[in-house]
């Protein structure tokens, strides 16, 4: 299934994608189902197959993923935008059987604004990738923002509330998530044109994890992103005066940052 977890931000949509991912590394059924078929295709003549994972997890974010009596399992890294067949344009990532890929903020590689270049390379591997026994999370805040394509072969999840329960020490010690299910994009269109009100849209329940999730993935991970490009800079103070005293430096940043539209703000795209 391809499942789009939504919600609006700092509601655990990542830690909820964190969640599932921790689950279905310690999953040995399904591990095992992905390591079988990969040594049957050894016997077949894969010859490339050099190793067998220990587990079926990828993401576009670090994890690392506590189980209690088992070591800490890290996924594999993985680029959105090279899941996809084979072809001429890029060099696209080589799944696993049974391969559960988690992909965070997934707008920016599922971008509905530029779904008229959407490659069909990749659209193709959306659609098939049953045939693999594939499992696709997707998080974003808006699934309005997730390419129309992929919408129509998702599934739903809406975090409404999150709950955290602590220790005496103020540690998250277990996590609760209020979640509405929506089985496909009919009703998921429907759902979102009733204001979020026609309950027959959906199905509620909770999912609980009795750990600390926060643990297993930095996420502040995209915080360095809002001070990148900033750092001989001052808060208040242009880079070009130094500051000082008389505010001198901080009129005249403030005549340089005014509310007129800068130049180059709205370009051409290129893809």
């Amino acid at each position: 299934m391809i499942t789009i977890i939504f919600a609006p931000p700092r509601t655990g949509k990542t830690c909820f994608l964190t969640h599932i991912a921790r689950e279905t590394a310690f999953d040995r059924s399904r591990n095992h189902a992905m390591q079988s078929e990969i040594l049957l295709k050894q016997s077949n003549g894969f010859d490339c197959l050099k190793t067998v994972p220990v587990h079926c997890v990828s993401a576009n974010y670090d994890l690392r993923l506590h189980k209690f009596g088992y070591r800490p399992r890290f996924n594999r890294r993985i680029n959105p935008f090279r899941l996809g067949f084979v072809n001429s344009f890029v060099q696209t990532h080589f799944t696993l059987p049974y391969e559960c890929i988690c992909i965070t903020e997934a707008q920016k590689y599922l971008n509905s604004r530029m779904s008229m270049y959407f490659p069909e390379w990749q659209s193709r591997w959306y659609e098939q990738h049953g045939h693999n026994d594939l499992d696709i999370w997707l998080d974003t805040q808006r699934p309005l923002l997730i390419d129309v394509n992929i919408r129509e072969l998702s599934q739903f999840v809406e975090i409404v509330k999150l709950d955290k329960r602590y220790d005496g020490f103020g540690r998250v010690r277990s996590l609760k998530w209020h979640i509405r299910h929506i089985d496909n994009s009919g009703l998921f269109d429907k759902y979102m044109a009733s204001g979020k009100t026609d309950k027959s849209c959906y199905t509620e329940s909770t999912v609980t994890a009795d750990y600390n999730v926060f643990d297993c993935y930095d996420s502040q991970s995209c915080k360095p992103k809002f001070y990148a490009g900033h750092f001989d800079e001052d808060f208040d103070y242009s880079p070009a005066v130094p500051c000082s005293d008389d505010l001198s430096g901080y009129i005249k940043y403030l005549e340089e940052n005014d509310d007129e539209l800068p130049s180059g703000f709205y370009r051409k795209r290129t893809v």
